[in-house]
């Protein structure tokens, strides 16, 4: 695919500029420009008829969202995006034809989860994931979207909606790509995510085995709103299934 030999240095140069830039937290930064310090509070909620309480101490656009308001969380998120974005379209505009924009963008994926000025403590790399994609395959990230839409339709969670696409690109990526280098990208990529975000699972699977959480609430919780988890809850494909047999039942 590359029509000519890779540049060593050049893949050094881009790999340590978009860790460097992705190391830049923005969560941090509103924070102490909102608050005059940069500590992002811990994310803490209590589950309702559960005696757990839900933690995660990623420094995200999430806990920004938390904690200051849903205006500055989106501030933040596009912040991320575009840290991983600038660096990988730069690369991407002046050099199309080798790897070094996938390299930057993963890279900055990478810093953005274990940023060097931060003692290595950072995110999730959902938002700077994001806005490499839009550089590497934008129409990729839109279609791949759209089925784990449809996917979480068909199962009844919201949570496949919001991460399935991810999962996703991977299958997309091997299929439209097939070269080491995009399959390698996303496949870290989703490496780096899940692993960021085990400790949520690990509490997730917990409340799971205490209450059985409506899709409604998961919404909530998740910052997706009440209307979708409720819309799923009401018209999901299990929901409407269940439905159809609770009649036959009755008749």
């Amino acid at each position: 695919m590359w029509n000519n030999e890779i540049v060593w240095y050049l893949l050094i140069i881009s790999a340590v500029t978009g860790y460097l830039l992705g190391s830049i937290s923005f969560a941090r930064i509103i924070t102490w420009v909102k608050k005059s310090k940069g500590d992002v509070k811990t994310i803490k909620r209590d589950i309702p008829d559960t005696d757990i309480v839900f933690e995660s101490d990623a420094i995200s656009a999430t806990a920004v969202s938390l904690n200051l308001g849903k205006k500055y969380g989106c501030l933040t998120s596009l912040l991320d995006m575009m840290k991983a974005a600038i660096p990988a379209g730069g690369f991407y505009f002046l050099l199309p034809e080798q790897p070094y924009y996938i390299v930057t963008a993963l890279m900055a994926m990478l810093g953005h989860n274990y940023p060097v000025f931060y003692r290595f403590k950072g995110g999730s790399g959902q938002s700077p994931l994001i806005g490499g994609l839009i550089i590497i395959n934008w129409y990729g990230l839109i279609i791949t979207n759209l089925a784990a839409i449809i996917l979480g339709y068909l199962t009844g969670a919201v949570l496949v909606m919001r991460w399935g696409w991810m999962v996703l690109m991977i299958g997309w990526f091997a299929w439209y790509f097939g070269d080491p280098w995009h399959i390698g990208y996303i496949v870290i990529a989703n490496v780096l995510f899940w692993t960021a975000i085990s400790n949520e699972i690990k509490e997730a699977l917990k409340i799971k085995q205490q209450r059985n959480s409506t899709q409604e609430e998961v919404s909530e919780f998740m910052l997706m709103g009440k209307g979708l988890g409720r819309f799923i809850d009401q018209y999901g494909l299990p929901a409407f299934v269940k439905k159809i047999i609770n009649r036959k039942k009755l008749n």
